[in-house]
């Protein structure tokens, strides 16, 4: 008796194995139907604006007051946070705009 509910047991798992692997297939054989959601043209354009940002966050740096009686003769440069803000908006906008240019369904 003992051996026989662990044989259905298996059988069962291996029944419910055998339906995850035939939905997954399904769905794989499925993508052929599906969009890609990005472009080259968008990546391109997204990349831009990450460089865009990038440029203005560097922007952004004041230089640190040189420390007393260190080794060296500057320091560690600040941010300006309302600066970095500002840069991190427009990158927003930007990438607004071009997930905008992508193709939908």
């Amino acid at each position: 008796m003992r051996i026989a509910a662990i044989l259905l047991a298996v059988l069962l798992a291996l029944v419910a194995a055998l339906t995850a692997v035939d939905g997954f297939l399904g769905d794989a054989l499925a993508a052929k139907k599906i969009r890609l959601a990005q472009t080259s043209t968008v990546t391109n354009c997204m990349m831009t604006c990450n460089a865009q940002a990038a440029n203005c966050v560097t922007t952004c740096l004041i230089p640190g007051t040189p420390p007393t009686g260190a080794a060296t003769a500057t320091s560690n440069a600040n941010l300006n946070t309302s600066c970095q803000l500002s840069c991190t908006t427009q990158q927003i906008a930007c990438h607004t705009v071009c997930a905008r240019t992508s193709p939908s369904p």
